[in-house]
């Protein structure tokens, strides 16, 4: 970052161009500290309210300035002559303000917006004023990834805190107030600071000093560039992000290789305070396995993402209202395994057509699925039935443009009707008399169903019965005679036996005679 009196080998002052404006001439002055440059646009009646401090104030001389001009000040050859002078007159009073530049040719070459000392005096002037307001009120201290840069900066460097001998612009201001800031935002942008060539997208800042923070915002902040986060880890209970991530490791693990030892124990410390998290309106394709490190979060936002499937939340087991809008998922595979506890679910503007899914979030109280493909009455019975279930969204879905809608939906709550809200209204009492009718016929036409289907178990039951009872008096009948026809053969072949015997001793006899 620019620092003027490190950096002034390299510092130049040059005016490159000229422009009448409402009858005025404004010269646009090119500014350049090390490697950082911006512009700066000045007219000449503001160079000699310049002049005329710095006479005062540095004892310049006074007639270094080159004089008014009243008749013909807007002649082409004119205003060149006047852009060369004016630009001598700068150079030559930088020369002379070498290691301190005065406060009126700082604030000249707004120093205050892109230079070290000038945005960290301001910052510490600013702090002065309203730093303790702010922390008795426990407001948002809003800065930029600028301010911090050239804060970090400006700490390394060997000077005192107050260099500009104006003590409301003493750095210490800032210190001692960004040691008990409870609330920061770091608001970030993409395109360049003002006139400059300064991307604040590519400045590290560090956190360290930040000690009693328990609310981070971070926006279009490179999370690769931050330092002192682990500090911070054990005070900050809800943690913003937007338009800053790739994935939820990007600020978990930050460049930190390796966040498992060999036999899988942690080496990375957990978030132990972290309660909510908005990780909303990034580029995240996937939910990883570092999310393991908010263990006690009971709030993650995870909407205008770019994920597909819901991943490793099982390991956030207090978590109770979760965020999934507007990403792309369109599949819902048993949930409740992952997400046992969850209250309020939020998945409007993704890709669902069934809520099966759902079928088992005992738990949830509060269901938004508005703007999907939701085009069947009887997916919505899945999570009808949920015995907590108070609030449903389905707005924006094709399933409501089916007649009778409401009705049929509402229907689908039971007993609980009366405490359901659909699409953000409370069933009316003309709903309500329908949805009575509606489920009268269906108890009726259920109790109906239940008594042909017991006709049919008992006149079932009855024929089993008899076929079993003519299957055993067959099986009677069949081993009867043959038990008769074993015994008359029996009888049959004793009888013969007899015969035999008598017909030998008949015989025996007549050989004896």
């Amino acid at each position: 970052m620019a620092q003027f009196g490190r950096d002034l080998d390299t510092a130049c002052i040059r005016i490159i161009s000229s422009e009448i404006v409402d009858k005025h001439t404004e010269y646009l002055i090119e500014v350049t500290v090390g490697t950082y440059t911006w512009t700066v646009k000045h007219r000449y009646s503001d160079f000699y309210e310049l002049h005329e401090k710095l006479v005062s104030q540095c004892k310049i001389d006074k007639t270094l300035l080159p004089p008014k001009k009243l008749f013909g000040n807007q002649n082409e050859t004119f205003i060149k002559k006047r852009q060369t002078e004016l630009e001598i007159y700068l150079q030559t009073v930088l020369f002379y303000m070498t290691h301190k530049i005065a406060q009126p040719l700082a604030a000249f070459l707004e120093f205050h917006n892109y230079e070290i000392h000038g945005i960290t005096q301001t910052m510490a002037e600013d702090l002065y004023n309203k730093g303790d307001v702010l922390l008795q009120l426990k407001e948002v201290y809003s800065v930029t990834p600028l301010q911090l840069h050239c804060l970090t900066e400006r700490l390394k460097l060997p000077e005192p805190t107050c260099d500009s001998g104006d003590t409301k612009k003493d750095i210490g201001h800032i210190l001692d107030f960004i040691t008990r800031v409870k609330c920061l935002h770091v608001k970030g942008q993409q395109h360049k600071v003002g006139s400059s060539n300064i991307l604040m997208s590519k400045l590290k800042f560090d956190l360290t000093l930040y000690k009693s923070l328990e609310c981070l915002e971070l926006e279009h902040c490179d999370p690769f560039l931050i330092s002192g986060l682990e500090t911070n880890k054990q005070s900050i209970e809800h943690l913003f992000i937007h338009y800053s991530l790739n994935s939820i490791r990007d600020i978990m693990l930050q460049d930190i290789p390796h966040w498992k030892a060999e036999d899988g124990t942690m080496v990375v410390s957990h978030w132990e305070n972290l309660i909510e998290v908005d990780f909303s309106h990034n580029s995240i394709l996937h939910i990883d396995d570092s999310v393991q490190l908010l263990p006690r979060v009971e709030v993650l936002d995870l909407s205008y993402n770019k994920l597909e499937s819901i991943e490793h939340l099982n390991w956030l087991s207090q978590l109770t209202i979760l965020n999934l809008s507007y990403n792309n998922i369109s599949h819902l595979d048993s949930l409740h395994t992952k997400l046992g506890n969850l209250k309020k679910l939020n998945l409007a503007g993704n890709k669902l057509s069934s809520l099966s899914g759902l079928s088992k979030l005992f738990s949830l109280e509060n269901l938004d699925v508005m703007d999907n493909n939701i085009s069947q009455i009887p997916e919505v019975k899945y999570v009808c039935g949920l015995p907590c279930l108070e609030c449903l969204y389905l707005t924006g879905n094709p399933v409501t443009a089916v007649l009778d809608y409401r009705t049929k939906v509402l229907a689908m709550f039971g007993d609980r009707v009366v405490e359901a809200t659909l699409d953000q209204e409370k069933p009316t009492e003309k709903e309500l008399d329908t949805v009575r009718v509606v489920q009268a016929i269906q108890k009726s036409k259920e109790k109906k169903e239940e008594r042909e289907k017991e006709k049919t178990t008992s006149y079932t039951s009855l024929r089993r019965e008899s076929e079993c009872s003519q299957t055993s008096e067959l099986g009677w009948s069949t081993v009867r005679p043959t038990s008769l026809s074993s015994a008359s053969n029996q009888e049959s072949s004793n009888i013969k036996s007899s015969d035999i015997g008598q017909n030998r001793t008949s015989s025996t006899s007549s050989m004896a005679s």
